[in-house]
């Protein structure tokens, strides 16, 4: 059974609570002039059985809407074969009104596969109805044809229109759930995408700097045992990355265009001397003053650098010298401070050449770091360009506060 939404179930209560408030005193009436016409007691015991019947279908609908609709449709059959003096059929009582009740309920809100039978019963029960009304008609009587003509075709109208505003609704339902559920999937998706930018940026990096010291320390030590153990190290970290990368791919989603959390510019030297080895010399050259930058802008600008310098110690053999140069100066040269730019590039020299082939290393292009780092930089309306000599060279221009 599918679950209306709160607006709609306070929309059908609503209309229960009117339909017991209105209906059954007009339908009482009704019986007062049933009896005052010389209705016979079980005529009028049928026609108050059925009223019940209708009313307390109505009431159920919400919980059974199944046996609901079965009570009200057979509490409409008993009004369809039981003559009400002065109308031409039982069905039109005021009480019959709860049979639309439960049956939009039924449709909108009920088993989907029970929608065409439901709608099956209700012409049925018209064409019962004005059976039943033609057949009780005195020998003789000389009633214009189009009289039950447009009877029968009002309440066909009646059960069209409701049924088809059912159908309308649960359709609007269905696709408002759908909606939230793309929803959700699209959140669960920058979750992961954001836990996979998270892992590859922080123990990616974290990976690499492990590999890249061990070697250093292999190359410096004099003691077989060492170098041996060192060289073990580095083997064991590069077996973890590719690990990692391989998770990462499990983890893999569209990114959203939001920021991480936030790493700081503070940050920029203590990265930097985590990166520095006898084999790896690492420099940060920092040039004007300073400025506020938005929170987006900032985080891609760290990123950039960790990951410029996590490509340059896995992919390029050392001795490597890798350059961090953050300018705040104007871009032509300038030192007014006076732009709403920052450059950030990361340069290395390309060593003593790239890796071989035959390195334990991930493909090329398996990775998602750079890729990451330049949707970070054009999410914050920054430009990245990649340039490759013998080195890299990866330049960044990000805005600051008071950027346009």
């Amino acid at each position: 059974m599918q679950i209306p939404g709160a607006q709609d179930e306070s929309a059908w209560r609503l209309c229960v609570l009117l339909s017991a408030a209105v209906l059954p005193p007009a339908t009482a009436a009704l019986l007062v002039v049933m009896a005052a016409g010389g209705a016979a007691t079980t005529h009028l015991v049928a026609v108050g059985a059925a009223a019940v019947g209708l009313h307390v279908a109505a009431w159920w609908a919400a919980l059974r809407p199944v046996a609901s609709f079965a009570t009200a449709a057979a509490a409409m059959a008993l009004l369809a074969v039981v003559p009400v003096p002065g109308w031409s059929t039982g069905v039109l009582t005021p009480s019959s009104l709860c049979f639309l009740l439960v049956l939009w309920r039924l449709v909108a809100a009920g088993p989907g596969r029970w929608a065409g039978p439901a709608l099956g019963v209700a012409v049925a029960g018209v064409a019962l109805a004005e059976t039943a009304s033609v057949l009780r008609e005195p020998t003789g009587a000389a009633l214009p044809m189009w009289m039950p003509l447009l009877e029968t075709a009002l309440l066909l109208a009646a059960v069209v229109a409701v049924w088809g505003f059912a159908r309308a609704v649960r359709a609007q339902r269905r696709r408002a759930a759908d909606r939230a559920a793309e929803r959700l999937a699209l959140a669960r998706r920058t979750e992961r995408a954001e836990i996979r930018r998270d892992l590859h940026d922080v123990i990616a990096h974290s990976l690499t700097l492990v590999v890249a010291q061990a070697e250093a320390a292999r190359v410096g030590t004099r003691e077989p045992a060492t170098a041996q153990a060192l060289a073990q190290l580095a083997d064991t970290a590069r077996a973890a990355l590719l690990g990692l990368r391989g998770m990462l791919r499990v983890l893999d989603a569209a990114p959203s265009a939001a920021g991480d959390v936030v790493p700081s510019l503070d940050g920029l030297p203590a990265l930097v001397a985590a990166a520095t080895t006898p084999l790896h010399r690492v420099t940060l050259t920092e040039r004007g003053d300073r400025r506020v930058m938005p929170a987006d802008a900032e985080s891609a600008a760290v990123r950039l650098v960790q990951e410029g310098i996590t490509n340059a110690l896995r992919h390029v053999e050392p001795p490597v010298d890798i350059a961090v140069d953050v300018d705040w100066r104007t871009d032509d040269g300038g030192d007014g401070g006076g732009s709403d730019v920052v450059r950030v590039t990361v340069r290395d020299d390309g060593g003593a050449g790239p890796r071989p082939a035959g390195h334990p290393e991930p493909a090329a292009g398996s990775g998602s770091g750079l890729a990451g780092a330049a949707r970070r930089i054009e999410a914050a309306g920054g430009e990245l360009a990649v340039e490759r000599g013998r080195g890299w060279t990866l330049s960044a221009r990000l805005p600051t506060v008071g950027a346009t």
